[in-house]
């Protein structure tokens, strides 16, 4: 269903933010920006050609941050905690990008019914432990990673349990026919020893009592400045290169890009895009762009003052000049966004990518205009201005850039807003215990899955409201409701794609959220090393293939 009130169409006046200002205050220019302009292509050498299968005693990969535990379910961070222990713990089945899933413990899943999964398990595998994989262990921990105090549970795989049905059988029991429950699953459950879980109950993910599982690796040490992984002498299946790999955090991008030219890291990635240019010019370097679907928005929670006035929702809208934040802050490597969610989200129910790109290119925007904003925030509760902070995490760049401009965007409007640094710890913390309140600054929400119901089914609807998921809005409507519940379940294509057509007016309408754009994902490796095959993702940071297709070169 269509919008039933239309916002106010563009106006000819546009006010123009002076990003350049922004940019000094944060000792960046737009000139470092523009030399990366044109750069979001991968190296396009023959990879394949310059890599060897030779052994490397040793990989330093460098995070941002530090995982704040070892245990998904506690610390549920694809870059960080995934990246680590998708390599110690592996999951059932890895999913890419594009939804295609490869065998990994699982030999084969089925579905015989819309609510039911069976797991066929790989025989004869055995945890670092030295004890074998048993359907036992891959039942707990699907329980594990699914429970509602887990953060893993935010991807609403809606497990009603799983039980050991043959010797290495599980079958899980689905709460609802949820079309991204398998992805869910092969997501979030990177399998662990149920034994030594259970007797670590309270501590599991602490230094010194990391999960045990079945990966080409085991956790030897984790310590505030790293983490260290060897080899798992029980792992018999195709190795990776890498003897040792060695996780080291490091939050500043200039710190990573001169610890890659002194060979203290050999790669990591690359959080502040408009330096691409800076770690191109490295010698002998690689930087490895890709498109992606990690979406970065506005949230404002709709449940308090001043925020659950849709003028003031409209006046925040218009005050946020996506344009000139997505060019200071990412170049060339980051899309606009016209709806909540891409096209390519959509484009399985809605017949084509093209198809969702019309219909989300139809809804009503809201672009730049402070005499807009004024005119918004005339019509509220609010009509003098009002004060709010936001907090924006300190390691990824672009968040102070945004809501700087947005402090003075708002600040002709009589709106005091006052910019708080937290890390990205402290922001996951608050966002799954769903603390977040007034203007908030989401970031990298990526979808399991390319359906409407990884993400859209799950930010809107009374039901995605509370701990553990992701309706940071806190918003909804009957219609909303009524359209998220057929979106979150199986259907047909047509009914489900109306259903989304109807959330995503809705969004324009009231504005819990205001869409920004999808970075472009960005990563690095230092002379003596290539990615076999195509580049790197998110996906396979999170799933663990990464660490197969590293090689030494020639």
């Amino acid at each position: 269903m269509p919008p039933t009130t239309t916002p106010p169409t563009p106006s000819s006046r546009r006010t123009t933010l002076p990003v350049a200002a922004l940019t000094t205050l944060l000792t960046l220019t737009l000139t470092a920006t523009a030399c990366t302009s044109g750069d979001n292509t991968t190296d396009t050498t023959d990879r394949a050609a310059r890599t060897t299968d030779k052994a490397v005693p040793v990989v330093n990969w460098a995070l941002p941050n530090a995982p704040a535990s070892l245990d998904y379910a506690k610390s549920y961070d694809n870059e960080t905690t995934g990246a680590v222990m998708a390599l110690v713990t592996e999951p059932l089945e890895r999913v890419s990008s594009t939804g295609r899933f490869t065998s990994q413990l699982a030999t084969s899943v089925t579905q015989p019914n819309p609510t039911t999964l069976v797991y066929k398990l790989r025989p004869g595998v055995k945890f670092s432990s030295g004890a074998e994989l048993t359907a036992e262990d891959v039942a707990w921990s699907i329980g594990h990673f699914s429970s509602d105090t887990a953060q893993t549970s935010a991807l609403g795989q809606k497990v009603a349990g799983a039980e050991v049905t043959g010797p290495l059988e599980v079958t899980v029991r689905l709460k609802a026919a949820v079309p991204t429950a398998r992805a869910g699953i092969a997501i979030t459950t990177l399998v662990e020893e149920a034994k030594y879980a259970k007797a670590h109950a309270k501590t599991l993910g602490n230094a010194g009592t990391a999960p045990v599982g079945t990966g080409p690796y085991r956790v030897a040490s984790q310590t505030a400045e790293k983490i260290t992984l060897v080899r798992n002498p029980a792992y018999a299946r195709t190795k990776p290169a890498a003897d040792k790999v060695v996780f080291s955090f490091i939050a500043d991008d200039t710190a990573r890009q001169l610890a890659l030219r002194s060979g203290e890291i050999d790669g990591g990635p690359v959080t502040d895009r408009r330096s691409a240019a800076q770690w191109k010019a490295i010698p002998g370097a690689t930087l490895y762009t890709e498109p992606s679907l990690a979406r970065d928005f506005l949230a404002m929670d709709v449940t308090r003052a001043p925020f659950d006035d849709v003028h003031v929702r409209r006046a925040v809208a218009h005050s946020v000049d996506r344009a000139g934040i997505m060019k200071a802050a990412f170049g060339s490597l980051a899309t606009p966004m016209t709806g909540l969610v891409p096209a390519q989200e959509l484009a399985g129910v809605a017949g084509s990518e093209q198809t969702a790109k019309t219909f989300l290119d139809s809804l009503p925007q809201y672009p730049l205009d402070e005499t807009r904003a004024k005119a918004e925030l005339a019509k509220s509760a609010h009509p003098q201005g009002f004060s709010t902070t936001i907090e924006y995490v300190k390691d990824y760049p672009w968040q102070e850039l945004a809501v700087l401009s947005i402090q003075q965007n708002m600040k002709p409007l009589g709106v005091t807003i006052t910019p708080k640094a937290v890390t990205v710890n402290e922001w996951y913390a608050k966002f799954f215990q769903h603390q977040l309140t007034g203007l908030s600054l989401p970031f990298g929400f990526e979808a399991g899955y390319p359906d409407p119901a990884s993400l859209l089914g799950k930010l809107v609807g009374k039901t995605n409201i509370g701990p553990q998921k992701i309706n940071i809005a806190n918003w909804t409507t009957a219609d909303v409701d009524e359209a998220q519940a057929t979106v979150a379940a199986a259907g047909p294509d047509s009914t489900r794609w109306a259903a989304a057509r109807t959330i995503l007016g809705a969004v324009a309408e009231h504005v819990p959220y205001v869409p920004l754009f999808t970075e472009d994902e960005a990563f690095v490796v230092r002379k003596g090393f290539a990615f076999e095959g195509s580049g790197l993702t998110s996906f396979d940071l999170a799933n663990g293939s990464w660490i197969f297709r590293l090689k030494a070169t020639v």
